[in-house]
């Protein structure tokens, strides 16, 4: 009989079934989309849907690699609903991308939506319709037109080299390797230990280099192309945070009218900090916001005081009304013009401000410009028509999300039948929206429904840590998950003010998949020390004597 702290796992075998089951389903889905493809009148990549269903073969020797190699002992359920939701992301990415209309601009993406139509009514005239239909419309049979020749894809790879080549291929293979570095690092007690020591130097040291970034190399929130700076480092704030508070949470439990001593609380308020700082240069609210969500609910887990709570959540819903207020003034004061562009957006999606207004007035010139468009100052109409039209534009991704989630119903429109590829970026930020409409509310809750299981898996290897800097690394990644999630879908549903944050092993964003994985790494090393400490507890002596009878 062992400890009480033994918690018996669900076994690997069945894990391995899940996978594989989960490749088999992706392996459908590709098929799927290729035949809707040639049913719209364009040719899905087979060699690129070839190499998606490939990178199933790193994840399942990463399997085995923790399983035999590495004696895995904590649960696997991290595992397997991370390959659920990165198969998900992969599927609609694969669907965004071999559409000739995702990707293409101006004259390009008409003429590509026109072939597209003109397949489909084409396609239903051939088979919906009898030989005495097809003679009344066009004269005899004979003279119904043939389907356009196949459209060529302007934006994906095209041959084996360009697959060999492409980010979309080296990317996942990092992210798993990521992945596998996390596990051998933080399985270690001597690795654990010199970052728990060393939390505020390494800090510090990620600031500089991080601050540099940000200030010279940033433009619009991103630095090296899409990537968001905040990504390669937010785990080692993370852990930093973490390292701090672990050293002295008992002396933050001492508190008088609920606040604990000033030298104790300064170190953690100027980590917390942090994010404020490359917000105003980055316009970042999003990030700001899931940053200050994970630094409050670790500071409640170690410290444990209501009153600390109570303070956490009225500081959150003051900044948040201070942003949600500063929308409707006239001046900026220094808080970045896109946020008030977002928080208006939220609140007023189908009402354009007035075109004078001061967040909006050099976007609606901007727009005035690419269009070539020649207003009368005096005119008030022609103003506010352009000024309609500019508004339109620049909620387009907004507004076309919503309505592709409207349109996608309970059991969605299926893979490839629908409108997606009209989101801008609609494989980033709003991959949501692409995924409810094609599968529907189904496939919207499968995909909560993952992220819940990952957080409340994390949830429970925090809670079976032994000290209190595992504790709180457990629980800070399967909140960065989770609140990362929460701001995505809010914002693509319209609940919360759109950010620009990708959806954790979906939006497959660089960085952004790199990270996950590298969290997903470090919960499963938490795990398994949970795991070979719990077998390595004494067997207890049992209260009674079995005697068998002679």
């Amino acid at each position: 009989m062992r400890s009480a702290l033994t918690v018996k796992r669900t076994s690997p075998a069945f894990h391995l079934l899940a996978i594989l089951v989960i490749t088999g389903i992706s392996l459908a889905g590709y098929i799927a989309i290729i035949l809707s493809g040639e049913m719209h009148g364009y040719e899905p990549s087979k060699i690129v849907a070839a190499r998606d269903m490939a990178l199933f073969v790193p994840v399942i020797v990463l399997f085995f690699w923790l399983t035999r190699r590495q004696r895995y002992r904590g649960e696997m359920i991290l595992l397997t609903v991370a390959v659920f939701l990165f198969a998900i992301g992969s599927l609609m990415q694969y669907r965004l991308f071999s559409d000739p209309e995702y990707g293409s601009r101006g004259a390009a993406r008409t003429k590509a939506r026109q072939s597209k139509d003109q397949a489909i009514r084409l396609g239903n005239i051939w088979t919906g319709y009898n030989n005495d239909k097809k003679q009344f419309m066009f004269g005899k049979v004979e003279a119904v037109p043939e389907a356009p020749p196949k459209q060529n894809l302007p934006v994906y790879e095209k041959s084996i080299g360009d697959i060999l080549t492409s980010v979309n291929t080296y990317i996942p293979i990092a992210a798993v390797l990521a992945l596998g570095a996390a596990f051998i690092l933080f399985r270690r007690d001597g690795v654990l230990l010199w970052l728990q020591r060393h939390s505020l130097l390494i800090a510090l040291a990620t600031l500089l280099p991080f601050a540099i970034a940000v200030l010279l190399f940033s433009q619009e929130g991103k630095f090296l192309g899409q990537t968001t700076p905040w990504e390669p480092v937010k785990i080692v704030f993370l852990v930093c945070f973490a390292g701090a508070l672990a050293d002295t949470y008992t002396h933050l439990r001492r508190t008088r009218w609920g606040l604990p001593p000033m030298r104790s609380l300064l170190p953690f308020a100027a980590i917390a900090a942090v994010p404020i700082v490359p917000f105003f240069a980055l316009s970042d609210f999003g990030q700001m916001l899931v940053f200050f969500g994970v630094y409050a609910m670790l500071y409640i887990i170690a410290v444990r005081k209501p009153a600390h709570l109570l303070y956490a959540a009225v500081l959150i819903v003051a900044l948040f009304g201070v942003f949600y207020s500063a929308s409707r003034v006239r001046s900026g004061f220094g808080i970045p013009r896109r946020v008030y562009f977002r928080f208006y957006m939220w609140r007023h999606t189908w009402e354009p401000p007035p075109p004078e207004t001061w967040w909006w007035k050099p976007d609606f010139d901007k727009y005035v410009k690419a269009k070539n468009l020649t207003i009368d100052p005096e005119d008030l109409q022609q103003i506010k028509e352009a000024n309609r039209e500019a508004w339109a534009d620049k909620v387009l991704q907004q507004s076309e999300g919503l309505f592709g989630v409207a349109e996608g119903g309970v059991f969605g429109k299926g893979l490839g039948l629908g409108y997606p590829e009209t989101v801008p970026i609609s494989d980033s930020d709003f991959i949501y929206a692409a995924l409810s409409e094609e599968t529907g509310l189904l496939g919207g809750l499968a995909v909560l429904l993952a992220v819940g299981v990952f957080v409340m898996a994390g949830i429970a290897v925090s809670i079976r840590s032994a000290d209190m800097f595992t504790k709180l690394l457990a629980a800070g990644m399967a909140a960065f998950v989770g609140f990362q999630s929460i701001v995505n879908v809010g914002g693509v549903l319209r609940l919360l003010p759109m950010t620009g944050i990708t959806l954790p092993f979906v939006s497959h964003g660089g960085w952004s998949l790199i990270t996950s994985m590298a969290m997903l790494g470090i919960l499963l090393a938490l795990s398994h020390r949970n795991g070979v400490a719990s077998l390595e507890q004494p067997q207890e002596k049992p209260d009674w004597e079995f005697h068998p009878v002679r």
